[in-house]
Formats: C-alpha cells, sequence, structure tokens
C-alpha cells in the first residue's frame, strides 16, 4: 500500500517520485512480480515517516513506466485500474500492508444518459472558464465519452475536474456512478458559483 497526499482513480495516470526505503522496497517488488499496489489518501498527517491517518477507499495502480536513478531514487508513472476498500491495516514493515478487496460498481442506460448530461455541463463550465482566462484542458465529449460505461465516464469527468483531494475521495469512495455524478454536480455548482462571483 501506498498511502498519499493525492487521490488516484479508476483509469486515471499519477507521476510518483519514489525517495523513502520503504517504497523503493515496494515499487521493487512490484515490478519483480508484476503485481499492483494499492494508493489511498492520507486524510490527517504527513506522506513522509507514517503515523497518519488513511481513507478506507482507494484504488489499485499498476506500474506502466519505471526510471531508475543513479541514488536508487525512481520515478514512476502508474495506472489506476480498480476501486478497493481496505479492510485492516497490518504492520507497516517493510512497507505499509493491508487487506483490501476490489469493489465493482454497476451501470445502467439510465446512467450513462445521466453521465452524458453532466460531461455536457463540465464541457460548458470549462468554455465559460476559458473565456475568463482561466487555463483548463479542452474537452471533447464524443471523444471522451466514446465505448465508455457510466462508471468508467464518471471517473474520467472527476479525473478532468478542478477539485482538490478531499473532494476527489468523495468522488472515488461514492457507492456508484449515480452517486459518483450527484458529488460532480454539486462540485460543478460550487465552481460555476466562484466564477460567477469573479465576473
Amino acid at each position: 500500500m501506498f498511502p498519499l497526499g493525492v487521490v488516484l482513480l479508476p483509469g486515471s495516470i499519477l507521476p510518483l517520485h519514489i525517495f523513502e526505503d520503504r517504497y523503493k522496497q515496494l515499487s521493487q517488488h512490484c515490478i519483480e512480480s508484476q503485481s499492483q499496489f494499492g494508493v489511498v489518501l492520507i486524510e490527517r498527517g504527513q506522506e513522509v515517516g507514517g503515523g497518519d491517518e488513511r481513507a478506507s477507499v482507494g484504488c489499485l495502480a499498476e506500474i506502466i513506466q519505471s526510471d531508475l536513478m543513479p541514488d536508487g531514487r525512481s520515478n514512476l508513472l502508474v495506472l489506476g485500474t480498480s476501486k478497493i476498500g481496505v479492510q485492516e491495516w497490518h504492520l507497516d514493515a517493510p512497507y505499509p500492508i493491508a487487506s483490501v478487496v476490489e469493489i465493482h460498481e454497476a451501470s445502467n442506460d439510465t446512467s450513462i444518459l445521466r453521465a452524458r448530461k453532466v460531461l455536457r455541463q463540465f464541457s460548458n463550465f470549462v468554455q465559460k472558464a476559458k473565456l475568463s482566462g482561466y487555463e483548463l484542458p479542452e474537452i471533447d465529449e464524443d471523444a471522451m465519452a466514446i465505448g465508455l460505461e457510466a462508471t468508467e465516464l464518471s471517473y474520467r469527468i472527476a479525473d478532468l475536474l478542478p477539485a482538490g483531494p478531499f473532494d476527489r475521495q468523495r468522488m472515488l469512495a461514492a457507492s456508484g456512478s449515480e452517486e459518483r455524478l450527484t458529488v460532480i454536480e454539486d462540485h460543478l455548482e460550487g465552481l460555476e458559483e466562484i466564477l460567477d462571483s469573479r465576473g
């Protein structure tokens, strides 16, 4: 397990700089065994040194690129693969270890229609923010949604949405795409209010 100050979502890419000895061991083990590790948000405390409070819902991470430096540090690029729930934490030696289960979400035709509606709302917000001088990634609605189920699309929207770690954690921990879309809609409304208040 890799507790961090950021949230990894399924389908998202996250760059990591590995410098602590325990995470050097963790990444080396995963590379050698071609296994994944779990990423969870540190809800209180520090990334370095332990003694933190960790979220109970996280995401599995697959290492898709690894660059080892001469001094033993490394840069990783990881892909979020699936949501996990932490059942129990064990020892933090040689690195944090936990018993986890994968959390599978079901989606339906109604959910994908709603997800497309929320995507349109997000796209409209991005255009409005860009006109106000904010730099945000261009949203191609058709390209984003093609071939995706509601769960996947809700995660993709959440990944691009300007949000802090605790808001992202709420999106990750949502029970399914319907609840996640509600969280996203509420967050978008807040962003729109801020944008309107700044003229």
